[in-house]
């Protein structure tokens, strides 16, 4: 379930940045956890939407020692209940995720596994995150 959650997602968290260097743009690196990330919008246009629910921003891939660590998407927040039900589909029951518990403000970890967790923001609109897990 997990690993086609990851096919759906685009990019593969561990994966070399050579591999989008010539489609992104450099942006504002960050720092979480004692380590830098290196931001780049993801700008060639061919990645719109996900699970069928436009973007309103470009991808975000945060890169640290030219390794894939993180990708940031964001939605619309009127997209956090057919987001809900697309990740869903991907998730065992035990893990299925329920809005009613998702509160404005608030950063929820959705998951983690033993190569990546997902996490979700919402705000103005919705901030979903996929970081490689580190230990």
């Amino acid at each position: 379930m997990y690993y086609s959650l990851l096919k759906e997602l685009r990019f593969k968290i561990g994966e070399q940045y050579e591999l989008n260097e010539f489609n992104v743009k450099t942006i504002e690196s960050t720092f979480n956890n004692g380590l830098e990330y290196e931001n780049y919008e993801y700008i060639k246009g061919d990645f719109e939407a996900l699970f069928g629910l436009k973007l309103i921003y470009n991808v975000i891939l945060q890169y640290n020692t030219d390794i894939l660590f993180g990708v940031i998407y964001k939605l619309a927040q009127q997209d956090l209940e057919s987001l809900v039900q697309e990740l869903n589909n991907y998730l065992p029951l035990s893990k299925k995720i329920n809005t009613e518990s998702l509160v404005v403000g608030k950063t929820f970890t959705l998951y983690s596994f033993y190569e990546f967790s997902l996490s979700i923001d919402i705000e103005q609109d919705i901030t979903l995150r996929i970081f490689k897990s580190l230990g």
